[in-house]
């Protein structure tokens, strides 16, 4: 079998990292580099891990384009065009990802140890999630609290106790976005015969749980990172969690999610330290 055209290689990484960035899915980018900054780290560190973050999101986006391109041609709401392409040219989407792959796991390689291992979590986090976790009910939810650890660890090193509490925050919020983003593609995944926690359990218990687990983060920030910002996730209860109000969710919460990491960061560098209640 002949390899694929470097242009359709190309091509496919290309799209789907556009499509990643219209949908304003690379957020982990900006946290891991803002907490990385925020915990002191060099100018020339935070480049490297820059980089690194850069490729891996890259990569991991690909990958799960790949594996679920036959979903996603069934699917409302993608890009058709891209979609098709991609479908039709799957052997130049799996030698991007071994490209992309490759590049990654030298730019980790060149900068130690730690960034090696979080490359090796995520390359086995994505093929177990888009392979068999995201069928798993309630194992969804978490399978994106260890991935949004996993990408939140770009930019902290694995000794870096106060980068770690804050690590874990985002943890807890990727649940919460993943149960936003499950009950938007309940009817989809529901055709599919997907079993997401939304399928299984049901939009309005998946709603129940999904607030939850933002008074579990906001608590968690409270007690553990800082008792005048953490209370502010709670506002996170109030939008509407249905299939027909998700995506406006998504965003809000998002962008309260987003606003009160920064505030906490800039507070740990004004001060010098957390500010927790114990």
């Amino acid at each position: 079998m002949p390899l694929p055209a470097i242009a359709d290689v190309a091509k496919v990484v290309g799209d789907s990292a556009l499509y990643r960035l219209k949908k304003r899915e690379a957020g982990n980018l900006v946290t891991s580099m803002t907490l990385a900054v925020a915990i002191g780290l060099s100018a020339g560190d935070v480049a490297h891990r820059f980089l690194f973050g850069l490729l891996l999101n890259v990569f991991v986006y690909l990958v799960n384009d790949v594996l679920d391109v036959d979903l996603d041609m069934k699917a409302e709401g993608r890009d058709v065009a891209r979609t098709r392409f991609l479908a039709e040219h799957q052997a130049a989407g799996w030698v991007g990802v071994a490209w992309v792959g490759l590049v990654c796991a030298i730019v980790a390689v060149a900068h130690g140890a730690s960034l090696l291992l979080v490359f090796g979590v995520n390359v086995a986090l994505i093929l177990a999630y888009s392979r068999w976790l995201k069928r798993l009910p309630i194992v969804d939810l978490l399978a994106m609290a260890a991935w949004g650890v996993s990408m939140a660890l770009v930019g902290c090193p694995l000794d870096h106790a106060v980068g770690l509490r804050l690590v874990a925050l985002l943890g807890l919020l990727s649940v919460v976005t993943e149960g936003v983003q499950v009950i938007r593609d309940e009817a989809t995944d529901r055709a599919a015969q997907v079993r997401t926690t939304a399928v299984v359990l049901g939009v309005p218990r998946t709603a129940a749980i999904t607030r939850v687990m933002i008074g579990v983060a906001a608590l968690y920030a409270t007690l553990f990172l800082d008792k005048w910002l953490g209370p502010v996730l709670l506002v996170g209860v109030l939008p509407a969690l249905s299939t027909a109000t998700a995506s406006r969710s998504w965003d809000y919460l998002r962008a309260l999610f987003g606003l009160t990491w920064l505030a906490i960061l800039v507070h740990l560098r004004v001060i010098g330290r957390l500010s927790p209640l114990l």
